[in-house]
This record gives C-alpha cells, sequence and structure tokens, in this order.
C-alpha cells in the first residue's frame, strides 16, 4: 500500500497546524497534522468528548499562545505533542493518534490500515 501524502514540512510552523482529509464521504479521515519544538505529531481530528472537529474555523487548531489544541465546541485543551486532554470535559482522554512518516522533508501517513479503513473504526467505535 503507498503511504498517502499528508504535506511538507516546511509549511507548518513551529509550533504551527495542518488540516488533511483523505477519502469522501462515511471514509472520509479527517487529520490535524501538528509540529511542536521540531517533532511533527499527526492526530484524527475529532474530540473525544463528543466526536465533533476541533476547529470551528479552517486550520484553528491552537489556543492563543500555541501551547495546546483547543476544541471549539467545548473548550477542552490537549497537549500539542501526546494528544492527551489537559483541561475540559474529556479530562482523562486523549485525541486519536496516528502514525506518520518523514520523508525527504514530506510527511506521509505511516499506518497499516487504509485511511478508509481507519476512518470506518473510528466511527465505528464511537461512544455518545
Amino acid at each position: 500500500m503507498t503511504r498517502p501524502f499528508l504535506c511538507r514540512i516546511e509549511e507548518l510552523a513551529d509550533p504551527g497546524t495542518r488540516n488533511v482529509v483523505l477519502g469522501e464521504g462515511d471514509d472520509e479521515l479527517d487529520i490535524v497534522i501538528v509540529r511542536t519544538k521540531s517533532a511533527a505529531f499527526a492526530y484524527v481530528n475529532r474530540c473525544p468528548h463528543q466526536f465533533i472537529p476541533l476547529e470551528t474555523f479552517p486550520n484553528h487548531f491552537l489556543t492563543e499562545d500555541k501551547r495546546f489544541f483547543v476544541c471549539s465546541g467545548h473548550g477542552a485543551r490537549f497537549h500539542l505533542d501526546t494528544g492527551k486532554c489537559y483541561s475540559g470535559p474529556c479530562l482523562g482522554k486523549g485525541l486519536d493518534p496516528l502514525r506518520i512518516a518523514e520523508e525527504n522533508g514530506a510527511l506521509y501517513l505511516d499506518e497499516a490500515l487504509s485511511p478508509e479503513e481507519i476512518a470506518r473504526s473510528k466511527r465505528t467505535n464511537r461512544r455518545w
């Protein structure tokens, strides 16, 4: 399986984010990529509180000081490097991490499952 391209490292500020959507419809995998302290991480773009996207406005994922992800729906805050909830209604939970690989200045999704399979799995495992 070919690893899906996500973005070029140089497109990410430090700290900075980028939203990437792979697939369509029910198979859509919405991903948020973050770069912090020269390391990159990727998560499924869904707050564990109510499984809604973190951002209301495109690519607005971070607190003003750029230290945490913030869910625009309920104000939950998450650590950039672990995705663990720091404060808010989903304390003790976290964002779903995705494995990524860097190659020649680009980031790729590096999961055993396809983006569509990941999306279906996350949708099936939702708890309301």
